[in-house]
């Protein structure tokens, strides 16, 4: 019957997590899962282990291993009335894991392939690693555009809608990278077994870009802290904490969930695509960076120069010949412009 029930959960993570739940319940617990079942109160028994468990874990350990024996309860259609002053599913803040930012991502954005790429802007949708695993390229198979455009991500955990908006930046990468799949393979990130990736291949992914943008991880680097990034950048830009939500795929309270129905997401998106933009910004097809004008301008008035230069013969008169091949723009302009 367990098993049975472990066989039902989607995410191979979830699935590990809740095996190793059930095998500490058993160990406080002789008659392991299946006997709570036949418990008069399986509520109580559960109280008790929890207790049992505050005296060697810290807060978020007894959470997390609590929770499998509840959900395995009630699988099996038994209800359970657990007091909520005992603090069962209190979560406290984390410490272990590296905190992301916008920069960092930038980084890894810049030494990855068009895969890759594809991989980080969805990472960066705040996604939880399942629901990224199983994502269709029909989904995202659009013309891409100057505007962002909103996808609607069914979640597998809490069974909820993501609305995830694509910005023009991803759709260009989305454009490209569709074109270089199997076709016949439904998935976005495609395993060699024509499947799909599993979790692990896109941590492991994930944890390689790390690595070769020189990041150091303060903590573990796994691809939750995307998802802590998303909602953080949420935050520091004024949007409410249940758009932002609605955005990631997290669930809302019941008792607002009535009321935001339908709301427009759209002017939220834009303020949280604007900070985890990756490519410099870009406006109607002229390059918003100061540096990368600077560059554009010299290769630009460089060309120009070799052109008029090599026309007029500059120099043969007076018995030398520039070697402007050998030049850089920089020294060609410079040379012209005085130091000629």
């Amino acid at each position: 019957m367990e098993n049975i029930f472990l066989e039902s959960l989607v995410s191979d993570q979830t699935r590990k997590s809740y095996k190793r739940g059930l095998a500490k319940f058993s160990e406080f617990y002789p008659k392991g899962p299946k006997g709570l079942l036949g418990e008069e109160d399986p509520a109580k028994i559960i109280e008790r282990y929890y207790v049992w468990l505050k005296k060697k874990y810290k807060q978020n350990t007894c959470r997390s291993l609590t929770n499998p024996i509840i959900q395995y309860v009630k699988y099996n259609n038994i209800p359970l009335n657990i007091r909520r002053s005992l603090g069962v599913f209190r979560t406290t803040l984390t410490t272990r894991d590296h905190i992301l930012t916008s920069d960092e991502a930038r980084a890894m954005y810049d030494v990855s392939s068009l895969e890759e790429k594809v991989l980080v802007k969805t990472w960066l949708l705040g996604l939880r690693i399942g629901d990224a695993c199983r994502l269709e390229w029909k989904q995202f198979n659009f013309e891409s555009t100057d505007d962002l455009k909103e996808t609607l991500v069914y979640t597998k955990k809490e069974g909820i809608v993501a609305h995830c908006y694509i910005d023009p930046e991803f759709q260009e990468l989305l454009v490209k990278h569709i074109l270089t799949l199997d076709q016949k393979n439904p998935y976005l990130f495609q395993s060699e077994r024509k499947g799909h990736l599993s979790e692990k291949q896109m941590l492991r992914k994930i944890q390689s870009l790390q690595r070769r943008a020189q990041i150091k991880a303060h903590g573990s680097f796994n691809w939750h802290i995307a998802r802590k990034l998303f909602l953080r950048v949420c935050a520091e830009n004024g949007v409410t904490s249940w758009n932002a939500k609605l955005m990631c795929g997290k669930q809302v309270d019941k008792s607002i969930k009535t009321y935001i129905n339908h709301v427009n997401l759209k002017k939220d998106a834009i303020k949280v695509s604007r900070v985890l933009r990756m490519d410099p910004v870009k406006n109607n097809g002229r390059v918003g960076n100061l540096e990368e004008t600077v560059q554009l301008v010299t290769k630009a008035f460089g060309q120009f120069l070799r052109k008029m230069l090599k026309e007029e013969g500059y120099g043969t008169e007076i018995g030398f010949t520039v070697d402007y091949d050998k030049m850089s723009d920089e020294e060609l302009i410079k040379w012209y412009l005085g130091e000629r």
